[in-house]
């Protein structure tokens, strides 16, 4: 199974949410993973906001082990940059205006990795509530979640 993942799913295990559980499942039955560069970003930009925002109640050593521990998890994912193909999806595909920009870019993003993909092999994984909405519309498969599982 080839498996899109966006930050959501990848952050709910390296900040050990109440979803790292589900996130870890996900994660490990994907035979092939894929993502945007973004999820490399993102992930990164995260870690380090929550570590400045809690300094106080974090040791020190916190954040080299989540960086380590990201790193980790990266190895595992096939990127695809951000470029004028995924631009071009964009500008074409006007219902993808529907969600945000970055999540916009992860949805333009694994439409050009489905492209390749036959699509019953291929699933987008999110928490995000309007960017599953938009997934499905668009006829991606998305693995089932709870309703109390989306932010």
């Amino acid at each position: 199974m080839l498996y899109y993942f966006d930050s959501s799913i990848l952050l709910a295990i390296l900040l050990d949410e109440k979803r790292k559980d589900i996130a870890l499942n996900l994660w490990n039955e994907a035979t092939i993973k894929v993502s945007s560069i973004l999820l490399k970003l993102e992930t990164i930009t995260v870690l380090r906001r929550t570590f400045e925002h809690n300094k106080s109640r974090l040791d020190s050593s916190w954040i080299t082990r989540k960086i380590n521990e990201l790193n980790e998890y990266l190895k595992e994912v096939n990127f695809r940059i951000i470029d004028e193909d995924i631009e071009k999806i964009i500008v074409l595909r006007k219902e993808i205006a529907k969600c945000k920009t970055l999540d916009a870019i992860h949805i333009a993003t694994a439409l050009e990795f489905s492209s390749l993909m036959p699509t019953s092999e291929f699933y987008l994984n999110t928490f995000d509530k309007n960017m599953s909405d938009l997934a499905k519309s668009l006829k991606f498969k998305i693995n089932k979640l709870e309703q109390d599982d989306f932010i």
